[in-house]
């Protein structure tokens, strides 16, 4: 299971003590600016993949300023995502294959 949230700007600097949550913290994050993925988005992208209980324990203590993406805004940020991280691995591969 995974979750695609947006940090506003502002809000951007919360990120390390909120994903310094006991439970949120063992679960697979990654953080990446939206724009460098081809997103119109202005912020921090998170994505967190992980068991429902701990995405529901992010989604509590986020508090304002952090949006959870649906739809296919979601799986258009997490496909690309993805994406960038399979390159990155075949560009490793190919390196020292």
């Amino acid at each position: 299971m995974y979750a695609v949230f947006l940090f506003e700007a502002e809000s951007a600097a919360r990120a390390p003590e909120l994903l310094g949550d006991d439970l949120v913290s063992r679960q697979s994050i990654t953080l990446r600016d939206p724009e460098t993925l081809g997103l119109d988005l202005k912020g921090l992208l998170l994505v967190i993949e992980g068991n429902e209980v701990a995405i529901k324990r992010f989604e509590e203590i986020s508090g304002e300023g952090v949006t959870k993406l649906a739809g296919k805004d979601a799986e258009r940020a997490y496909g690309l995502l993805k994406e960038e991280e399979e390159d990155a691995a075949e560009g490793v591969g190919l390196l020292f294959g």
